[in-house]
């Protein structure tokens, strides 16, 4: 029949989990079932990959029969809640509505209070916040604290709303119902001791209530706390505050009403850091990914491709679009140096030792990542993570506290990582790729030769990076035409050793690329490189693998998470799947495949 509303849907997660159709419970017995539902709805509206799936549901010793018992729960799944599930190629995901989701809904409301703070609507922004604070129910998904996948995505959980409900008290305070906020205030700071905006909103609430010995005994506590367990002091805005209640200046109710963050002021004593490098003045394209990380309301933006499409670049250029909007500084750091991949901690000491935080000089890795949190804690920051190799590597680094942004580049896709704004990048487009050639040879040269200019896109493909290094090597040359390059490159036998320019080899970053790939991912590489051609179907890799089509499967998924192909078309139904490799990563393959065929080594 048509005319007959949907069920209406409704999950929960903040909390135990529970789903209700037209506001009636349902009931989702079977364990497993239960878990792969948690998992989907934590990362509502992403994809996760069917191996992680996997390995949430049975750990380390999936049985023979995993991927259909997988989608037989999914099946289940589906009969309850609808065709809210669906397969992306790769993964499976929950689509769920902001008003279908009380997770989806408390950051909604969070996003909605703080801009009306912006704005300068208080009352506004405290009824919002306010709406938020009452849909916290507890521990989101208790019953799923011993899974390992559930853990991340629920720490953020508990993260946003403890900003949430700092936000709210403060306001709440600054409008004269001190007592309101003071009752949660009171459970917080015992979960939370050295939280220092929730101690500093509790000891203002407190002083407003006329309790001043206990606002003072608050900050001691705090102030001893910090300094066994971290060896730093309260921030200023903190002693600030415990100087007006220990001289009972009468400030606190002309101060309450917008009082900023304990401990959140940029840089008193000058300019807040800016750690970005120098925006490159001939950036071509990106112009929708651009708009996307500057205007979307995201905490995070992950920016992936294969090596050369330009990720840092684009990030370095949003980084200045947004610098404005983060009062407390602008940081960046990069996991790669030379051809090392940095520790966690070294990332954390570098960034707190350029923004002039005092980093004890010999201190273990969990102290390090202490006072990486407590520093961050209060502070509003753009931070840029350049070439992050794993998902751990860049929670460890994430603000615990909403009002920050975060901007990831990396060569994989991350899947893991959640609650994140994915943005691929792929080659620029043809015009795009032209307008560059014409910025690095000149454009009456490009537009004179459009057969070489072919010949050269061909061979390179149009990704930013190997355009940039062959413009380098060549432009400054007289006697190099642009139909000199285009012969030099198609009788090369392999186009890749040609982009090098002074101490950029494109050789070496195809190299490192392939020695930070897992085993696994490897010999996905090596086999592309002997399907030869420039797309291959997914009959051919079929079969190349004697019709196997799990590993068929897995080898695509494998592919896919480190930005190796991209589809060329695909039916609906999944029948018929065409994938390619860019000309430079082809290449690449080609060698590796050849090099293994001659007994040589990876």
């Amino acid at each position: 029949m048509t005319g007959l509303p949907s069920p209406r849907l409704h999950c929960s997660i903040l909390g135990p989990l529970a789903v209700q159709i037209d506001g009636a419970p349902v009931r989702i017995g079977a364990a497993k079932q239960r878990l792969l539902l948690a998992v989907l709805l934590c990362r509502a509206n992403s994809t996760v990959p069917s191996p992680r799936l996997i390995d949430a549901l049975w750990s380390t010793a999936p049985p023979r029969t995993a991927r259909k018992n997988l989608q037989v729960y999914l099946s289940e799944l589906r009969k309850k809640v609808g065709d809210r599930i669906t397969f992306d190629g790769w993964g499976y995901s929950f689509h769920a509505g902001e008003e279908e989701l009380d997770a989806l809904t408390l950051r909604r409301l969070a996003s909605t209070g703080r801009k009306a703070i912006r704005e300068g609507d208080i009352d506004g922004a405290s009824a919002m916040l306010g709406r938020a604070v009452r849909l916290w129910q507890g521990q989101p998904l208790v019953e799923f604290a011993d899974a390992p996948i559930i853990e991340e995505p629920v720490r953020r959980l508990n993260e946003l709303y403890l900003s949430i409900y700092e936000d709210w008290a403060e306001l709440e305070i600054g409008q004269g119902r001190p007592a309101a906020a003071l009752r949660g205030l009171d459970e917080l700071v015992l979960h939370h001791p050295t939280r220092q905006r929730i101690v500093g909103a509790r000891m203002t609430a407190l002083a407003h209530c006329g309790r001043l010995s206990e606002a003072l005994s608050q900050y001691e506590e705090l102030r001893r706390r910090l300094a066994t367990d971290l060896g730093v002091d309260p921030s200023p805005a903190l002693r600030s505050l415990y100087r007006e209640i220990l001289g009972e200046s009468g400030s606190l109710a002309a101060t309450g009403r917008g009082r900023q963050r304990a401990g959140g002021q940029a840089a008193a004593a000058g300019r807040p850091a800016n750690h970005l490098p120098w925006d490159v003045s001939d950036f071509v394209g990106r112009e929708m990914e651009l708009r996307r990380i500057v205007g979307e309301n995201a905490a995070i933006t992950l920016v992936t491709g294969e090596p050369g499409t330009g990720k840092t670049t684009l990030a370095v250029r949003a980084g200045h679009q947004l610098s404005a909007a983060f009062q407390d500084g602008i940081l960046m750091a990069s996991f790669r140096c030379g051809n090392e991949t940095r520790s966690v901690a070294a990332v954390q000491r570098e960034i707190l030792e350029a923004a002039g935080a005092m980093v004890p000089g010999v201190q273990g890795d969990a102290a390090t990542a202490l006072l990486w949190r407590s520093w961050l804690a209060d502070r509003r920051v753009l931070l840029l993570i350049d070439d992050a190799p794993s998902e751990a590597s860049v929670r460890a680094l994430l603000p615990g506290a909403a009002g920050s942004k975060v901007l990831v580049t990396s060569r994989s896709r991350l899947s893991g990582l959640e609650s994140v704004a994915r943005i691929r990048l792929g080659e620029l487009t043809e015009p795009e790729a032209i307008r560059f050639l014409g910025i690095l040879f000149g454009v009456d040269a490009v537009l004179g030769d459009p057969v070489a200019v072919r010949t050269i896109l061909r061979r390179c493909g149009r990704l930013p990076l190997p355009l940039r290094v062959l413009g380098g090597r060549f432009a400054g040359l007289r006697h190099m035409s642009l139909a000199a390059i285009a012969a030099r490159l198609d009788s090369a036998a392999s186009p890749i050793d040609e982009l090098v320019a002074g101490d950029v080899s494109f050789r070496q970053r195809y190299e490192q690329w392939y020695e930070d790939l897992s085993p696994a991912h490897r010999d996905t590489l090596r086999i592309f490189g002997a399907l030869g051609g420039e797309q291959f179907s997914q009959e051919e890799l079929l079969a190349a693998l004697d019709d196997d089509v799990e590993a068929a499967e897995r080898i695509i998924e494998l592919a896919a998470e480190s930005n190796l192909v991209t589809v060329v078309e695909a039916e609906v139904t999944a029948h018929s799947v065409c994938y390619a490799l860019s000309p430079l990563t082809r290449a690449f393959a080609v060698s590796l495949a050849a090099r293994r065929a001659r007994g040589g080594q990876d």
